[in-house]
């Protein structure tokens, strides 16, 4: 099964756990995004999923048979909605209050269920499936099974404070220590949300750069908030990362909010916790490009992520010298090695991913053109990730592979494309076809590499090869040119 194949089947199962009105509602956001320019291949396979969802009779039939089983599994995620803004996908080395790592919510869910208030979460699931149960009554059903959880989860988080004993019951429901700090994040979230959900409303929910440095009415905002709720200043930090257009901007924000441009009073000061976040994201998106370099099949999600590390820790280092600070500066230093090591491997590789890419496929049996596609999909990568790190060495610290890398890629693109296209014009029938193939091929990293320009003069080039038919005069095969394949390279 293909990476898309699993992303769709994951969809397809998520979105039968929601009732027709959210997915119809899902939908009716979605082609507003699709309808305003946004381009998202994601985008297009969750659109894709919920219209199946609401055509298809079969799923209707079927939908219909399960009754209100389809809502048994939004009771946890209703459950979970204050969350939303806290959750993060990533173990992150060092842990960071007010960010929750979600494949612990399962564990959570599972002990109050079956520990914690068992009667109460049975008897709200068996209110779900009741096809007379209105959205908004299971919505207050939930609320209330919250708002009990909460009560019931601070009793059992003080028993464990007193008793040894608890504390290792607990440690092994939540897989140790880390687990049981989030259940006390999960619960210090879900008390606070009298006051924190309608604190979060007031807040934009997109913060752009010149709002967090400059304006004053977040700061006002927070500076108030901090005040009277001084044991969620990190709650709040958490928050705003996920809402800020420039994380690095909440290094600046701290000092404003401490009154001080010293990263040491900053460091000393309440509002530590802002500088914190940031910390954890550089570690997060440290954790996101490794991942996606390993495991995600689309060439253009390394360079992504690199790019977004890139852009926060410059934003980072202009706002604040960290070498006057301990932690921050070793965190930080700690997520730039890793990388380093990283994309210094990736540029070592770029060269022979390009020799691989632009190799002529040859014709299968069944008469299908063979291309690598692999092959390419690392090329694009690997090129990607060299245009980028040609403009932020500084942050990778790559400047001698870096130096090397592009000199490679440079002559061999340079070189193999204008040979490619000048064997185009010597070419007939399949052969023409499978050369064309590397052609393209060929133009297309030229393009992430050199620009659009020099990728327009040569799709110039290739229209003028085409144009050239030689004749097949019956002895077209002794005077093949010369193909570049694995063995043959240029």
């Amino acid at each position: 099964m293909t990476e898309t194949e699993l992303l769709t089947n994951k969809i397809a199962t998520y979105l039968q756990g929601l009732s027709p009105q959210a997915v119809e509602n899902l939908v009716r956001k979605l082609e507003k995004s699709r309808d305003s320019g946004l381009k998202d291949p994601h985008l297009e396979l969750i659109l894709t999923a919920s219209l199946q969802l609401l055509r298809d009779p079969r799923e209707a039939a079927v939908a219909v048979a399960r009754g209100g089983a389809l809502r048994r599994n939004q009771v946890q995620r209703m459950f979970f909605t204050p969350l939303d803004e806290f959750l993060i996908n990533e173990d992150l080395p060092t842990r960071q209050e007010g960010r929750v790592y979600r494949p612990n919510l399962d564990r959570v869910w599972q002990w109050i269920g079956r520990d914690v208030l068992p009667g109460d979460v049975r008897r709200v699931l068996e209110e779900a499936e009741k096809e007379t149960v209105s959205e908004e009554r299971l919505d207050n059903f939930v609320h209330a099974l919250r708002r009990r959880a909460v009560d019931a989860v601070g009793s059992a988080l003080e028993r464990i404070d007193l008793a040894d004993k608890e504390r290792r019951r607990l440690s092994i429901e939540m897989g140790g220590e880390r687990g049981i700090a989030d259940l006390k994040d999960i619960h210090k979230i879900l008390a606070a949300e009298r006051w924190l959900m309608p604190f979060l409303n007031m807040v934009p929910d997109t913060l752009s750069e010149n709002r967090i440095k400059v304006d004053t009415d977040v700061l006002n905002l927070v500076d108030k908030c901090s005040a009277k709720y001084p044991d969620h200043i990190s709650v709040v930090a958490a928050a705003l990362l996920e809402r800020a257009d420039t994380p690095s901007a909440l290094c600046t924000f701290a000092g404003r909010l401490a009154r001080t441009n010293d990263p040491k009073l900053i460091s000393s000061s309440q509002f530590a916790p802002f500088v914190d976040v940031v910390m954890s994201e550089a570690e997060r998106l440290n954790i996101l490009a490794l991942e996606h370099r390993k495991n995600n099949p689309d060439p253009v999600a390394f360079s992504q992520a690199l790019s977004e590390y890139h852009s926060l820790v410059r934003g980072v280092e202009l706002d604040m010298d960290l070498s006057q600070t301990g932690d921050w500066h070793k965190r930080l230093s700690g997520t730039k090695r890793n990388i380093s090591e990283v994309v210094t491997r990736e540029l070592n590789n770029a060269h022979g991913a390009v020799r691989r890419a632009l190799q002529v496929p040859k014709w299968t049996k069944e008469g299908t053109l063979d291309q690598d596609l692999v092959s390419i999909d690392d090329a694009v990568r690997s090129l990607r990730v060299v245009v980028m790190v040609r403009n932020a060495s500084q942050t990778f610290a790559v400047n001698d592979v870096g130096k090397r890398t592009r000199q490679a890629v440079e002559q061999t693109l340079e070189i193999v494309t204008r040979s490619l296209i000048t064997d185009l014009g010597k070419t007939i029938g399949k052969q023409r076809e499978a050369h064309l193939a590397a052609v393209d091929v060929a133009i297309m990293l030229s393009e992430i590499y050199f620009g659009v320009d020099y990728a327009a003069q040569l799709r110039r080039s290739r229209q003028s090869a085409l144009a050239h038919k030689p004749k097949d005069d019956g002895i077209a095969n002794l005077r093949k040119p010369r193909l570049i394949t694995a063995g043959n390279e240029a």
